[in-house]
């Protein structure tokens, strides 16, 4: 946010554009203010802990990209997979939550240049959000946003139906 000059968002003074779906997006919503609801919040799903932050007054726009990770090692690897994966022993699932809250405390106190790469872009911002109408689905009955809907000469569909999981 002090890259961009800006406030928080409230409207679509601000974009942000992530590149996954994980807890870090949380973060850039209350830190931005950017929303799926408001549209000034895009994902594009490619894997990558990437997030750009672009303001619609400046034209300027920040790219961040996460630099700390604290499984790199195999071992640590193995004991996150074994957790997730629920076959952790208490003794292994310990040591994660031993782990894991030492890691808390080294992204809190560590410089932020440690944490993450910022840079300033120049990306093309997205257009402001779009209202649609809604249509019916002929099969399920409920609502699907217009130019998501598959008209076909039988009717007009949701993806989920028109692919058979309705």
């Amino acid at each position: 946010m002090e890259w961009l000059d800006g406030n928080r968002a409230e409207d679509e003074e601000i974009v942000a554009i992530v590149e996954n779906d994980s807890c870090a997006v949380d973060a850039i919503q209350v830190v931005t203010g950017c929303t799926f609801g408001k549209g000034n919040l895009v994902f594009r799903d490619v894997g990558k802990r990437v997030y750009t932050l672009c303001s619609r007054q400046t034209g300027k726009g920040v790219r961040i990209v996460e630099n700390y990770s604290p499984f790199e090692s195999h071992e640590l690897q193995a004991l996150r997979n074994a957790v997730f994966s629920e076959s952790a022993t208490e003794e292994q699932k310990r040591e994660f939550r031993i782990f894991f809250q030492n890691s808390i405390g080294d992204i809190l106190s560590a410089p932020e240049d440690e944490l993450l790469l910022i840079k300033e872009v120049n990306t093309p911002i997205p257009p402001r959000a779009r209202i649609f109408n809604s249509l019916i689905c002929s099969g399920c009955k409920e609502k699907v946003m217009e130019p998501r809907a598959i008209k076909t000469v039988s009717g007009t569909y949701c993806t989920d139906c028109a692919e058979g999981r309705g």
